[in-house]
C-alpha cells in the first residue's frame, strides 16, 4: 500500500488553489486597467499625431439585462449598426462591472472590434471575503475605471443615465422614446412615473443633444418639457430584416385572427380593443383576437374587461413570444390591431407592415408617421371606429392586398443602418468633433 499524504496537505492545496484563483482575478483587473490607459493613449495619438477623429462613446446597456421589449430592441439594433455607420466610433458598454460568484453571466450583447464590455466575475473559491470585496470594487474601483475611460460622449438609449455610470459621463445624448409620463401620467406605472419625474428633467437639462424617435415625441419635448427644438434630433427607428412575409406561419393559432402585440397596460388601449372586437363579432366578424404581451401595471380594469367580455371565448392571451414565434404570428394574422392612446414610435406596427400584415392604427401621436398611407386609422376613443375598421378589412380582400403591399413598401424605407448613421452624427457633434451629413432621419 502506498504512503498516504498527510491530512495537512489538503488544506494547503485548497489554499493554493484559492490563491491562484484570486491572483488570476486581480491580474485580469490589472490587464483591464492597462488596456484602458493604452486605449486613451491610442485615441490621443490618433487625434494629435495622425489627424484622426476617433470618438469614445459610453453606452448604458441595462435594458439588455431584462426581458427585451421595445427600448431594448431599439438599442440592440442601433448598436449593432453603429460602428459600421462610423468606423471611428469606439463603443464602451456599461452595465454591472463586477459580479458575485452566484450572479448570472451577462446576456448576449452586440459585439465588434471596436466594442468593449468590461465585466469581472468574482470566481468561486475567491480567497477574500466576497461581500466587502465587492463593495469596494463597486464603490471605488468601478467609478475609477469608468472615469479613466475618458469618454467623449455618453449615449443613454433609455432616457437617462443610471447613477452608477455618472463617472463615465462627458457630453450626454439621451434618447427620448415618449413623454407618456407627462401626457398621460395615469397610464404609467407608479414606480416608473416617480423615477422619471425625479431623474428625467435633470437629464434633459444637462443633455448636449436629444434623440427623439418621432416628430410627435419631438413636439412633446417642446410642448411638455420646454426643450428647445435646436437640441432635439428626430431619428426614426428601423425594422429588423427578419420580419418578412416569407416564412412559416404560427401553426398553433386560429385560422383567422386579429393580433395585438405589446405589454398589456393602460396606454395601449386594451379595453378599447376588447370593446371594438366585441362589436365586430356582434356584427358578424368570424375570427378571433390574439393578445400577445405580459401583464403590465394598473391592469385591474383591463383584466375585468377581459374576464367579462361577451366574446371571451374568442380571445386568446399569450404572455410572451420569442422573435421567431412573433414573426410567425404576424405573418398569419389578418391584421395588427394597434389603436394605442400614445406611442413614441410604434415598432410593432412597422414589424407587421414588413411582414405583409395590414395594420389598424390610432390616428394619434406617432402612428401616422409610421403607417403613412399604408394603414387604416381609427379614433382610439371610439370602439365603434375600431369595429368598423375590423369589419371593413375583413370584408374586403382587395383592400387587404393593397395594404399588405403598401405596408411592405413603406417598411422597407425604415432601416436601422440609416438610423445608426444619423445617431453617429448626433453623437459626434455632441462630443464637439467634426462630422458631415444631416443630423435627422425621417422617412
Amino acid at each position: 500500500m502506498g504512503r498516504q499524504p498527510s491530512p495537512l496537505v489538503y488544506p494547503w492545496r485548497r489554499m493554493g488553489s484559492r490563491l491562484r484563483v484570486t491572483s488570476l482575478f486581480f491580474s485580469h483587473l490589472l490587464r483591464d486597467l492597462a488596456g484602458t490607459l493604452w486605449a486613451r493613449f491610442r485615441r490621443w495619438y490618433s487625434r494629435v499625431v495622425e489627424g484622426g477623429a476617433p470618438v469614445a462613446v459610453g453606452v448604458d446597456i441595462f435594458p439588455f439585462f431584462e426581458r427585451m421589449t421595445g427600448v431594448g430592441w431599439y438599442e440592440w439594433n442601433v448598436l449593432a449598426n453603429l460602428t459600421a455607420a462610423d468606423p471611428d466610433l469606439e463603443l464602451r458598454l456599461y452595465a454591472h462591472t463586477f459580479a458575485a460568484p452566484d450572479e448570472p453571466s451577462p446576456p448576449a450583447l452586440p459585439s465588434g472590434e471596436r466594442t468593449r464590455f468590461r465585466y469581472h466575475h468574482i470566481p468561486p473559491g475567491f480567497l477574500l471575503p466576497v461581500a466587502p470585496t465587492l463593495a469596494v470594487l463597486r464603490t471605488v474601483v468601478e467609478p475609477l475605471l469608468l472615469w479613466l475611460d475618458g469618454n467623449d460622449v455618453f449615449f443613454a438609449p433609455n432616457f437617462f443615465v443610471p447613477r452608477r455610470h455618472h463617472a463615465a459621463l462627458a457630453a450626454l445624448v439621451p434618447t427620448v422614446h415618449d413623454l407618456a409620463f407627462l401626457r398621460l401620467p395615469h397610464t404609467v406605472q407608479q414606480e416608473t412615473l416617480d423615477n422619471l419625474r425625479r431623474h428625467l428633467p435633470g437629464a434633459l437639462y444637462r443633455a448636449d443633444a436629444l434623440i427623439a424617435v418621432s416628430a410627435a415625441t419631438a413636439a412633446d419635448l417642446g410642448e411638455l418639457a420646454r426643450v428647445g427644438r435646436r437640441r432635439v434630433h428626430v431619428v426614426h427607428e428601423g425594422v429588423d430584416p427578419a420580419f418578412t412575409p416569407d416564412g412559416p406561419r404560427a401553426a398553433d393559432l386560429p385560422e383567422r385572427y386579429l393580433l395585438f402585440v405589446s405589454t398589456l397596460e393602460p396606454r395601449k388601449n386594451v379595453e378599447g380593443i376588447l370593446a371594438g372586437f366585441a362589436r365586430a363579432v356582434a356584427a358578424g366578424y368570424p375570427g378571433r383576437l390574439v393578445l400577445v404581451g405580459r401583464w403590465g401595471w394598473r391592469t385591474e380594469s383591463i383584466q375585468h374587461s377581459l374576464a367579462s367580455s361577451p366574446v371571451g371565448d374568442r380571445i386568446l392571451h399569450m404572455s410572451y413570444l420569442d422573435r421567431d414565434a412573433l414573426q410567425a404570428a404576424l405573418r398569419g394574422a389578418e391584421a395588427l390591431l394597434f389603436p394605442s392612446w400614445l406611442e413614441g414610435f410604434g415598432l410593432p406596427a412597422l414589424e407587421a407592415m414588413a411582414s405583409g400584415t395590414p395594420v389598424i392604427l390610432s390616428n394619434t401621436s406617432s402612428l401616422p408617421e409610421v403607417g403613412g398611407d399604408a394603414a387604416l386609422y381609427v379614433d382610439p376613443a371610439s370602439p365603434e371606429s375600431i369595429a368598423a375598421a375590423i369589419l371593413r378589412l375583413a370584408g374586403d380582400p382587395a383592400l387587404r392586398q393593397t395594404l399588405s403591399r403598401a405596408g411592405r413598401e413603406r417598411a422597407q424605407r425604415f432601416t436601422w443602418a440609416e438610423a445608426a448613421v444619423t445617431t453617429a452624427r448626433v453623437l459626434r457633434r455632441a462630443a464637439g468633433l467634426p462630422g458631415e451629413g444631416p443630423d435627422e432621419y425621417r422617412v
